[in-house]
């Protein structure tokens, strides 16, 4: 009766355990905005200084239909910032790497 209990109760720990860890390493939220200014950024670098095409078809392959967002590619630094609702994203060309978002606020 014994063994058959610790074979109920362990693995039940262990699922408790696992739902209580995995909440806390949990992504922040992001809203709307900062989604759309994020994938704006993030996509206008990588075809800028991944594919290396021009500024102009740049800014139209990041936007996203419906929204106007605001892009601007800095290309001494290597950075876009995409702007939208408030919200300002930026991703940065990094050699080895590739076209990194930052991090939400």
């Amino acid at each position: 009766m014994k063994r058959r209990t610790t074979l109920v109760v362990v693995p039940a720990l262990v699922a408790l355990a696992g739902l209580v860890s995995s909440d806390r390493a949990g992504a922040k939220s992001a809203n709307i905005f900062q989604l759309l200014t994020g994938f704006s950024s993030k996509e206008t670098c990588s075809c800028a200084f991944v594919v290396e095409q021009t500024d102009e078809y740049c800014k139209a392959f990041g936007q996203s239909a419906g929204y106007d967002v605001a892009i601007t590619i800095d290309r001494t630094a290597r950075t876009v910032t995409s702007s939208f609702g408030g919200v300002t994203r930026t991703a940065t060309m990094k050699d080895g790497e590739g076209c990194t978002g930052d991090a939400l606020p």
